[in-house]
């Protein structure tokens, strides 16, 4: 009881400096009280964010199209609590949603308590010092990356994100070099961002090195599989299915030298993959990924900003070698942050609504030469600014016996604000002008031929 007290009284006092402006919008709790030279525990911290998101999108290649409204908003409650020097536990619950979106039969909307938008984002337990000194675990629902997110990432764009169950071990030397192993089962018809499609159950796990002599020098191994699992109607040829066991190898380096940067990946596919209903019929996988990033940073007193040129490259599926897989899979990717804002690639993304359909372009792979520049006027304010030329990386059949690789020239802008040190905003704008096979092949998914057009405005309060 008297704990409950300690609680309520705490609350009431940041409440009331809050509104005498003697304290920070957001501030963060803390009990029972620390004295700092004599921890005690447990020692609990409360946490959390509210972000709302409005969506413009015309990304119908149609000016006459009526352009989707989207508002989106995400709420995040999150309790820390550190049990001894090397032990904390972390819950995070999350709601995620469209405003007024309703659940199929009860049209309630957002008074529906059933809606599954409501869930643990993270709730997991880190063991530091774990049977060793330096070898750190980490049990349980969790965000994870590694290096960029370009291959296994959090997705915090998107409004719900991606948690990952399972566990990981981080060994650190004195040297830091570090070592890490991690295996996660990823749910069943669980629905990313980055498909239109229930995906099958699946296992990913992996590891890798990160050497000190870089900014970033990390070497990999992954390996992801799934299991055959038959959709409806499968049995009668008219669903579809596969089975795969897959891994990707590669490299990531990232390293500043007297203001010049550079950023390079390269990841290699291999293994086995079965389609079905063609039982029996396995499949080679040979795909691989490189990328390239060269820019020089500059800085003038509080202005700083860089310009840059890049090059991504990846493989797509060749269909005259019907038992070689040549489609590189970005598997759990964080897919905003690299082949452009308005998320055509690499795989097509239909918004929540369901109503954008996706263009006939995903399995070619793609090369995408790209312009960036990021300038901070202050310390309040971030420009960015980036051009993408996507070309498919293999033949695209167009009408009347032809083929072409112009996808299209995509150009974004965004703008950050800090409102305050808790509330940030941003906004985005983005345009893109279909090539000829994007024109081409837009009609067979009831797509037009002129600019398509993507904007968000966002507000984001954490403390």
């Amino acid at each position: 009881m008297k704990q409950s007290y300690r609680v309520m009284i705490g609350c009431a006092v940041v409440l009331c400096h809050w509104a005498l402006g003697q304290t920070p919008l957001i501030a963060q709790l803390v009990f029972p009280p620390q004295d700092p030279a004599k921890p005690t525990f447990p020692h609990v911290q409360l946490g959390g964010q509210v972000r709302y998101r409005a969506e413009l999108d015309g990304r119908f290649f149609d000016a006459a199209a009526k352009p989707l409204f989207i508002n989106m908003l995400r709420s995040q409650l999150s309790i820390r609590a550190a049990l001894s020097e090397d032990i904390t536990t972390f819950i995070q619950i999350q709601d995620s949603r469209n405003f007024g979106e309703a659940q199929d039969g009860a049209w309630r909307g957002t008074l529906d308590g059933r809606a599954d938008n409501l869930d643990f984002r993270q709730a997991w337990l880190e063991w530091r010092n774990f049977l060793t000194p330096g070898l750190t675990m980490k049990l349980g629902r969790q965000m994870f990356a590694t290096n960029n997110e370009r291959l296994i990432g959090a997705l915090d764009w998107h409004n719900v994100g991606r948690s990952y169950d399972g566990a990981t071990l981080v060994y650190t030397t004195p040297e830091k070099v570090q070592a890490r192993a991690f295996g996660f089962v990823l749910g069943n018809d669980e629905l990313l961002m980055t498909s239109a499609d229930r995906q099958n159950p699946q296992g990913l796990m992996g590891f890798d090195i990160s050497l000190p002599w870089q900014q970033a020098l990390n070497v990999f191994m992954y390996h992801d599989r799934a299991e055959r699992k038959l959709r409806p109607f499968t049995f009668l040829g008219m669903g579809d299915s596969t089975s795969f066991q897959r891994f990707t190898a590669g490299l990531y380096l990232k390293n500043v030298i007297d203001g010049w940067e550079y950023e390079f990946e390269g990841a290699y596919q291999f293994g086995t993959k079965q389609d079905v209903p063609s039982v029996g019929q396995n499949s080679t996988i040979a795909a691989y990924l490189l990328t390239g990033y060269f820019g020089k940073r500059f800085a003038n007193g509080s202005q700083s900003g860089s310009l840059g040129i890049g090059m991504d490259f990846y493989t797509g599926d060749n269909t005259a070698t019907g038992n070689v897989s040549e489609g590189f899979n970005h598997l759990t990717t964080t897919i905003h942050k690299f082949y452009g804002y308005m998320d055509f690639f690499p795989f097509t993304i239909l918004p929540n609504t369901g109503l954008r359909r996706a263009p006939a372009i995903t399995n070619y792979g793609l090369l995408d030469p790209y312009l960036r520049l990021t300038y901070t006027p202050d310390a309040k304010t971030d420009l960015y600014l980036a051009g993408h030329y996507f070309l498919a990386q293999q033949n695209v059949p167009l009408p009347q016996s032809r083929t072409g690789t112009a996808l299209g020239i995509e150009i974004d802008a965004t703008l950050n604000y800090k409102i305050t040190p808790f509330l940030a905003a941003q906004f985005g704008a983005s345009l893109f002008a279909p090539g000829e096979v994007m024109r081409e092949t837009n009609a067979t998914r009831g797509l037009g031929r002129d600019l398509g057009y993507w904007g968000y405005v966002m507000l984001t309060a954490t403390f």
